[in-house]
């Protein structure tokens, strides 16, 4: 087995903890490396980008199975619970090699653009410009995936919500690019993943 098949195996037991999250990781990842390649990533820190997406639920392994389950409001001890989970997957890549820079990422991943985001409440471009990009390729698939609201979003309404979101949440530059240069949801597979330079020997 490769390493991103055993990583694409692992989304599979992110998506068992939380239905929600089937294909989600590979969907994110998909939009996250195109929109890295708009911005000129190297081709390692594209390798990254990609693995960061692949994992950056993993730290809903650490929450409460029944809490992931509760339906309604959550109370402030459970939402900050749940808030921890992007610190939480950081540590449990952070001491394998080739993912610490991946890690780092996730840990930052829902920072917002205006400080008000966790779990450290990084603004502006202090947020890595990885975890920059996988916060808008994370919230663009969530806003298209019918999982969380019950109704999916339009590519043109879904696109409206991103701009909204633009300068508060979500990098208005980035958001900019990749409302410009959006591919196609059409056809989607794990074959941009397998381009992506796999570099493990980090």
């Amino acid at each position: 087995m490769s390493p991103i098949d055993a990583l694409l195996v692992l989304t599979e037991t992110i998506a068992r903890v939380e239905p929600r999250l089937q294909g989600h990781g590979i969907r994110t990842a998909q939009y996250a490396v195109r929109l890295g390649h708009a911005v000129d990533l190297s081709s390692t820190e594209l390798n990254d980008l990609c693995l960061a997406s692949l994992l950056h639920d993993i730290g809903l392994l650490t929450v409460p199975q029944a809490l992931l389950e509760k339906e309604g409001m959550l109370m402030a001890e459970e939402y900050a619970l749940v808030q921890s989970h992007p610190r939480a997957g950081a540590e449990l890549l952070e001491p394998i090699p080739f993912l610490r820079v991946p890690a780092l990422w996730i840990a930052h991943h829902h920072e917002r653009w205006d400080g008000f985001g966790y779990p450290y409440g990084l603004r502006g471009t202090v947020i890595p410009l990885g975890a920059r990009i996988l916060a808008v390729a994370d919230t663009f698939d969530t806003l298209i995936s019918p999982h969380w609201s019950g109704q999916a979003h339009d590519t043109k309404s879904a696109l409206c919500l991103l701009q909204l979101l633009a300068g508060s949440q979500l990098d208005p530059d980035l958001v900019d690019v990749f409302a410009r240069r959006l591919p196609s949801p059409a056809g989607m597979s794990e074959s941009i993943l397998r381009t992506v330079a796999w570099d493990g020997e980090r």
